[in-house]
């Protein structure tokens, strides 16, 4: 299929009488291309975002690695002021979603380490967070005991109350 394309702008190119009007659908088909790709990729009319994504862990055990609706946002780490998560970029959030799907994949213990064991995973759904601004913000994600997890959208990044932080 690529071949027959190339070779048909070759010709289209070459040839002075066909030429005018092969190049002007070739002119055609690059522009629509390009609306259909850039329609595609950014995913207008369907996607709400893009959004920074930060982690804040409340919990007693460092998060290896959480991923909200397949998109990896990174580690959190536990006892740490500020939260002991980063900032991620860009996670896009369906128009249509009621909930977000978050798995979540714990540090490795000493003994599970030891013993060349898996790390503890969980996996939760959780309700989809009022989204004020449809096109930018930030999502935080909070890691709370007993393997809960909450979300809330700023405009800012908030400093949360991280218990025996240092």
């Amino acid at each position: 299929m690529i071949r027959m394309l190339f070779h048909w702008i070759y010709f289209a190119l070459r040839d002075p009488a066909r030429g005018a009007i092969r190049r002007i659908v070739l002119a055609g088909l690059m522009v629509g291309g390009a609306v259909w790709s850039h329609a595609c990729m950014s995913g207008e009319g369907n996607i709400y975002g893009p959004y920074f994504v930060i982690g804040y862990n409340y919990t007693d055990r460092h998060i290896a690695d959480f991923v909200v609706d397949n998109f990896a946002a990174g580690p959190s780490e536990a006892h740490r002021q500020g939260g002991g998560g980063g900032i991620a970029c860009c996670l896009g959030i369906s128009k249509h979603a009621k909930t977000l799907h978050i798995k979540v994949e714990l540090e490795l213990t000493e003994e599970q380490d030891a013993k060349n064991l898996p790390p503890d995973t969980f996996e939760t759904d959780i309700p989809m967070p009022s989204l004020p601004n449809k096109h930018d913000g930030f999502i935080e994600f909070h890691f709370l005991p007993h393997q809960r997890v909450e979300a809330a959208w700023v405009s800012f990044p908030t400093i949360p109350h991280i218990p025996n932080a240092h």
